[in-house]
């Protein structure tokens, strides 16, 4: 599996087949919070440890919000 750091060019969308998904529900993968608490987290000014396809959706979540 890649890095997060490191995305595949063939991979267009950031999530491919083999990858763990980036969200289950509203519960960020491997990072043990949900995209409301990590949003908040993110307007705290910390840095939870996101994927850059997690970053993205949690910041979709607050431009929508």
């Amino acid at each position: 599996m890649r890095s997060p750091k490191q995305p595949d060019p063939a991979c267009a969308t950031g999530v491919c087949g083999a990858d763990v998904p980036p969200v289950v529900g509203s519960v960020l993968t491997g990072v043990g919070m949900t995209v409301a608490q990590a949003a908040a987290a993110l307007e705290r000014g910390e840095e939870p440890r996101l994927s850059p396809v997690q970053r993205a959706i949690v910041e979709r979540w607050l431009l929508e919000r």
